[in-house]
């Protein structure tokens, strides 16, 4: 709990499931109402980011053994912000498409590596604590960009500002990654 390395990490964790958690509540509406398509097409964008999630952990859990971990993580963080970006401003289905290639991928990519680079920076030994405290960190994330995402639709009528916003903060994320060296033992 002393390190740079934590807090960092979790930060960057929290800051990544601010624009997970937002999505996962406010996608089809935003898809639906907002953006004027059809249930049966928002169903089609949240089956293929679902899609592409599962191939995501797949890629990222393989690259995640042979290459920086950080490394993918910050390039997931990229992804997750410029996808955001992408949904928020989409004129055109075949964009929110290329939201859900991006997003699923950054998501699935960026998960398993989250515990495997605390393990790597922490080691066994006190592995739980860590995951626990981290945990609390990162619940803040998760709670707050739905509500985030949710206010400002309320406020301005629609999503762009909020989505940019949590776009922002996952660039944001990105740097706390780049910063999270590991911590010296």
């Amino acid at each position: 709990l002393r390190t740079r390395a934590f807090w960092l990490l979790s930060l960057g964790h929290g800051s990544a499931l601010l624009v997970v958690s937002a999505v996962m509540v406010h996608l089809v509406l935003h898809v639906n109402e907002k953006l004027g398509y059809s249930l049966t097409q928002a169903a089609l964008i949240v089956a293929l980011l679902t899609i592409m999630q599962l191939v995501g952990q797949l890629v990222g859990g393989y690259l995640g053994d042979r290459v920086n971990k950080r490394i993918i993580i910050v390039i997931c963080m990229v992804g997750h912000m410029s996808a955001l970006l992408l949904l928020a401003y989409a004129t055109a289905f075949w964009m929110i498409i290329v939201f859900a290639l991006l997003h699923g991928s950054a998501w699935g990519g960026r998960g398993p590596l989250m515990q495997a680079i605390r393990a790597d920076y922490f080691g066994r030994s006190s592995f739980g604590t860590i995951v626990g405290f981290s945990s609390m960190i990162v619940m803040i994330g998760m709670m707050s960009g739905p509500i985030v995402a949710g206010a400002t639709a309320d406020a301005t009528g629609g999503y762009e500002v909020g989505f940019t916003i949590l776009a922002l903060l996952a660039g944001l994320g990105s740097v706390f990654f780049i910063l999270a060296t590991p911590p010296r033992r």
